[in-house]
């Protein structure tokens, strides 16, 4: 019998922080000693979403020496460790290769230079590394390793991340011997993708006949999320899954019984979530570590008593618990009285309670529309009017954030507005980071609000137990006034309440009939013209184009949007849209 036992490592690595990844690896390492080879992630060294520090010199001359690290630590405590890196090779420029380096006892064993480099939607990774095509002599090879561990011999193949989405690294991993295929990486969450990549993974081994080791990382990074989910796939089909959002990690045990190959005898079927849960916990991840890693204290947002803007402070409260959670109700001679009455049950109802001051903006609202008057000799027109109101609560927001030391304001502004440019540069649309940014108004928001209403009135279980490996703390409980204020929000029509009896629907089509347009404009996997579109929907032509025009004529809106975590195939930020901000195509 041979027996190898691989510890994948899930771990959440932070860009620039050298020393802290290289200490994570280090600990989860000794947390899994009776490992035989110990895995990390794509780029572990200096993180896959280090963007342009990827071509500095000095950022370079950092991550050789770090990687050396991992050698030496190799050598003091006689392992075998995998780990990603970008590596030096062919000159062209100041470009490195995406690759890893197997460290065993002390030495560099075996070395892999990434082949397929994706340059679609979110990756740019032709900007950043050389491919291993652009190699010669034995760096061009996908070479195999001979590995003699304690109970048997084995030879295993690598390859990263996109390599394992075509399949001719495999096959030539395959060729020279491979016996087990390892693949690490740095594979962000899209709406989906989970599924997607495991009919990819068994199309893998079914055509290898040999098992899959999937490394990945977990964790938020500016607009990308990861969720992890390592896994090992065998021929046959069986998957041992990690738990999505979990950093941690866990020791697999391959075996051979008589010459027929290697295998997982254990398994552990994929978590499944509903698509509501799944967005709720990404969502969080991006949030929590776009402010933990930002150094921020805690949080302030607006709370008007919105769908938008009670996720969003639910959201937090989950994350971050309460204390750190702050919100101002900035009420305008508009508010209506219900919206204030929600906004403050929420507050109070949610754990101990977050703290929600009122800061009436009625004054300065009236006092700038009198100066508008006095130098003009008349009134400002409705939409500024309007923005007004935005602007004057953003300052407020500002001030109320550089008071209070590091105190980052969340965004309020759902994918179908920002879409729509239906919000007020400024205004609200001024924060640190938008939680919502990727989320649509009806696809969205209001089926994850309904989800997080139900988790307080009916707990799920595992939802409950998936939230807290993640957070390490409990999703909050809810008093009877925190669940009324949620019921009631849903039922209420949605109002930017910006002028009397204002509706959403004064401005902008019904949700579901928007949402649905922008759905096929921006997520669908075809592309498709506004004729299809029309037809497909079976909307009026004009209708599409009316949508169309609107989204690309608020270009330069998103362009100046705060950042937000990436949850559908095409976000609305600069990394999935590179569309002009001046053009007149319509």
């Amino acid at each position: 019998m041979r027996q190898l036992k691989f510890a994948m490592h899930q771990l959440n690595y932070t860009t620039g922080d050298f020393r802290g990844n290289f200490e994570k690896s280090r600990d989860s390492i000794f947390s899994a000693k009776d490992a035989d080879i110990h895995v990390l992630v794509e780029c572990a060294v200096a993180n896959y979403a280090a963007g342009d520090y990827l071509l500095e010199a000095d950022y370079q001359e950092a991550v050789i020496h770090w990687l050396d690290q991992y050698r030496i630590l190799s050598g003091q405590y006689g392992l075998t460790i995998v780990v990603g890196s970008p590596l030096r090779g062919k000159t062209q420029g100041r470009k490195m290769c995406n690759g890893l380096v197997v460290f065993r006892n002390g030495r560099d064993v075996h070395s892999y230079m990434k082949t397929h480099l994706p340059n679609y939607d979110v990756f740019d990774d032709v900007r950043w590394f050389e491919s291993r095509l652009d190699q010669t002599g034995t760096d061009a090879e996908a070479n195999v390793l001979m590995f003699d561990g304690p109970v048997g011999k084995a030879t295993i193949g690598f390859c990263i991340c996109e390599d394992i989405w075509f399949d001719d690294v495999t096959d030539e991993l395959r060729q020279k011997g491979a016996e087990i295929i390892v693949s690490i990486n740095s594979s962000p969450f899209a709406i989906a993708k989970g599924n997607f990549r495991r009919n990819i993974f068994a199309k893998r081994v079914a055509e290898t006949g040999v098992p899959l080791i999937y490394v990945n990382q977990v964790g938020g990074n500016d607009e990308l999320v990861w969720d992890g989910c390592s896994a090992t796939i065998d021929p046959d089909g069986t998957i041992s899954e990690m738990e999505p959002g979990k950093e941690g990690v866990e020791v697999v045990a391959l075996i051979d019984r008589d010459g027929r190959g290697f295998r997982n005898e254990a398994s552990k079927a994929p978590v499944e979530l509903t698509d509501e849960q799944e967005r709720y916990l990404i969502v969080g991840l991006g949030l929590r570590d776009y402010i933990e890693k930002n150094d921020f204290e805690d949080v302030v947002l607006g709370l008007s008593g919105g769908a938008d803007s009670l996720l969003v402070a639910a959201l937090a409260c989950d994350v971050f618990g309460p204390t750190r959670v702050n919100a101002a109700l900035m009420p305008s001679p508009y508010t209506s009285s219900g919206s204030s009455s929600r906004a403050n049950d929420f507050a109070i109802g949610v754990g101990a309670g977050f703290n929600a001051r009122t800061l009436p903006i009625t004054k300065e609202y009236e006092a700038s529309k009198a100066k508008f008057r006095d130098v003009y000799g008349r009134d400002m027109s409705g939409l500024a009017d309007e923005n007004l109101q935005a602007q004057i609560r953003g300052n407020t927001l500002s001030a109320i954030s550089n008071d209070h030391g590091r105190r980052a304001i969340l965004g309020t502004s759902n994918k179908s507005e920002i879409l729509m440019g239906y919000g007020t540069l400024y205004g609200d649309m001024r924060a640190a980071f938008n939680p919502l940014k990727d989320l649509y108004k009806a696809i969205d928001v209001f089926p994850i609000l309904e989800m997080r209403y139900k988790q307080a009135i009916d707990p799920d279980p595992l939802f409950a137990r998936i939230w807290f490996q993640a957070f390490d703390k409990p999703l909050e409980h809810y008093n009877e006034g925190a669940i009324a204020s949620m019921r009631q929000t849903m039922e209420a029509p949605p109002s930017a309440e910006l002028r009397p009896d204002q509706r959403d629907t004064d401005s902008l089509p019904p949700y579901p009939r928007l949402d649905a347009v922008l759905w096929e404009m921006e997520d669908a996997k075809e592309r498709h013209t506004d004729a299809e579109i029309a037809a497909k929907l079976g909307e009026p032509l004009e209708f599409i184009q009316m949508i169309r025009r609107q989204v690309r004529r608020s270009e330069f809106k998103r362009f100046q949007s705060p950042p937000g975590p990436k949850v559908h195939r095409k976000s609305p930020t600069t990394k999935d849209r590179r569309f002009p901000l001046t053009g007149r195509f319509r």
